[in-house]
């Protein structure tokens, strides 16, 4: 699970892995033992202790604005205000930092809140790259590029994909350059 540890919401909603068996998704939540490798090394105690059914209910919305957002696509209004509903939960405030900055602070609130809260970060950021999905075969995880031409969530992800359409040409790429 490598992919752990870059934010609540992303570590939710990559606990699906498309593709991953015959063409069927995997689903860390229907596999007691992923659910509870998964349960070991998320990034938030809370979220790690939250009751499974409520786990599958806040990352389908989770998974949901991600999509959207991956797509390019306005939320639904109920998308939307189940979101906005979650994340007013999840109070920001306001400090001067050391350079006379300004900045938003997280400051607690119940798990899910925060969750929400910390997609609609990801989903509405102006100044970060948009959320996309892994197009590597056995993946389609969710991930904030690093930089604009990244293609894949990691370099594995990126070899996996080369390896595979050059199986799918019919034999290796050359090595001239």
């Amino acid at each position: 699970m490598p992919w752990i540890g870059e934010g609540c919401a992303l570590d939710l909603a990559n606990t699906v892995i498309v593709g991953a068996s015959r063409g069927e998704d995997l689903d860390f939540f229907t596999d007691p033992a992923l659910t509870a490798r998964w349960r070991q090394q998320v990034s938030d105690d809370r979220l790690a202790r939250m009751p499974l059914d409520r786990l599958v209910e806040l990352r389908a919305v989770v998974r949901e604005a991600l999509d959207a957002a991956h797509k390019s696509e306005p939320l639904s209004p109920h998308l939307r205000a189940r979101i906005n509903g979650l994340a007013a939960d999840a109070p920001l405030v306001l400090e001067l930092d050391e350079a006379g900055l300004l900045r938003q602070v997280g400051r607690g609130g119940p798990v899910d809140a925060e969750v929400a809260r910390e997609t609609l970060q990801l989903i509405a950021a102006p100044d970060t790259f948009t959320i996309r999905r892994c197009p590597a075969p056995s993946c389609g995880m969710f991930f904030v590029p690093r930089r604009r031409n990244q293609g894949w969530c990691t370099e594995r992800c990126g070899s996996r994909a080369r390896s595979t359409r050059r199986h799918h040409r019919g034999g290796r790429a050359s090595n001239v350059t």
